[in-house]
């Protein structure tokens, strides 16, 4: 477990930061919150999971480097402003590449871009496509959270 953002830096993400970058990247209206939630169990703590991810929004080290090279962006995915960042242009790139689809758009943020096209795949080809339980809970929780 790492360290939680004190309640003033929350209010200032969830107020003003997160709805900036929404509108910014054009990505969900209440995402950055929701994903933050449920990456974070509601403690909004900054720790490394067993797996590698990262900071507030459990980043993957393979999707910081591809934001990195994307966006140009630079810094430590521990602060959580620049977290928020990270995690706004992956939304906004996966938000892209999956049409604005929601469920696949949560799906590749928790299983990965590729696992998703698989998925995709499968169904095109099978009719039927496989996405693990954490994912298909991931999906439905985080869009529980945004009301959706």
């Amino acid at each position: 477990m790492g360290t939680s953002i004190d309640q003033e830096t929350y209010l200032r993400l969830r107020d003003e930061v997160w709805p900036a970058l929404e509108e910014g990247f054009g990505i969900p209206s209440g995402i950055l919150h929701a994903i933050a939630w449920w990456e974070t169990r509601g403690k909004f703590d900054l720790a490394t999971s067993p797996k590698g991810a990262r900071g507030l929004f459990q980043i993957m080290p393979i999707a910081e480097e591809q934001v990195k090279q994307s966006f140009g962006f630079q810094g430590d995915i521990m602060n959580p402003y620049i977290a928020s960042m990270y995690a706004a242009a992956l939304i906004s790139r996966l938000n892209k590449r999956f049409f604005g689809h929601i469920p696949l758009i949560l799906a590749a943020y928790n299983a990965g871009e590729g696992n998703v096209a698989r998925f995709i795949r499968e169904v095109r080809n099978t009719g039927q496509g496989f996405l693990p339980l954490e994912t298909l809970n991931y999906i439905q929780g985080v869009r529980g959270f945004m009301g959706w």
